[in-house]
């Protein structure tokens, strides 16, 4: 088989680049939207109105986090270029991001569980906000598999792994079938209802590993599910 690209090859390659493009200038736009639409919904909440109010107002914050998360999941897809690479401190990282999520997993009834290794420093060369968010979308996407699922449980877990550090996101739900285990990184793809997941989580984090230049990969598990980030160590 030929490693040229036909005609036809870059036709589709530059439509991509196009859209992604595209894609890039309406996620941040409706971006902008959002945050103002944040702002609004803090200065409405206040413990004086009628507590009918407060449920719908905790209702569009709700929403509003939902469709901030999917936008922020697009602008990483799209972008192309990382900006302010540095060394990053896992340590610090995966702590800030499981506290970030700790609140919202226990109110849904989950636990978050967090083992990091001690001694030397864990830092790998990357953008941090990229590392944290793919993060934080391997955390959001062990929740959405554990909806419904009684003592539901999330391990992250920090490692060496040769010259890499391997995070490791854990559940305790369903798992993935095999024969959809090739597609969990499709942009788009989701097994979950369409009003829940837009199938962008699991393919922006693989995109923010790749340009770090790791991986993201699912791990064979007897119970549940086990995303493994891989960065080069730094």
């Amino acid at each position: 088989m030929s490693d040229e690209l036909s005609p036809d090859d870059y036709v589709l390659l530059n439509r991509s680049a196009t859209i992604a493009r595209l894609l890039s200038g309406v996620a941040h736009e409706v971006n902008n939207a959002l945050q103002v639409i944040g702002g609004s919904v803090e200065l409405l909440d206040d413990v004086s109105l009628p507590e009918q109010a407060r449920v719908r107002i905790g209702r569009i914050r709700a929403q509003h986090d939902r469709a901030a998360t999917v936008v922020h999941n697009l602008m990483a897809f799209a972008r192309e270029r990382p900006d302010g690479v540095a060394r990053v401190s896992l340590r610090e990282l995966l702590t800030r991001a499981v506290g970030l999520r700790a609140y919202a997993a226990g109110r849904a009834g989950l636990r978050i569980d967090l083992a990091l290794p001690e001694g030397r420093a864990l830092t790998v060369q990357g953008n941090p906000m990229e590392v944290q968010q793919a993060v934080l979308n391997l955390i959001a996407n062990a929740e959405q598999a554990l909806t419904g699922v009684a003592g539901g449980a999330i391990r992250v877990e920090l490692a060496d792994d040769g010259a890499m550090l391997a995070v490791r996101v854990m559940d305790n739900g369903p798992g993935v079938p095999l024969e959809l285990r090739e597609r969990v990184f499709e942009p788009f793809f989701t097994t979950r209802p369409r009003t829940e997941a837009a199938g962008l989580g699991l393919p922006a984090a693989s995109q923010v590993a790749r340009r770090a230049g790791g991986s993201l990969t699912l791990e064979d598990t007897a119970v549940g599910a086990s995303f493994v980030l891989r960065l080069p160590t730094a």
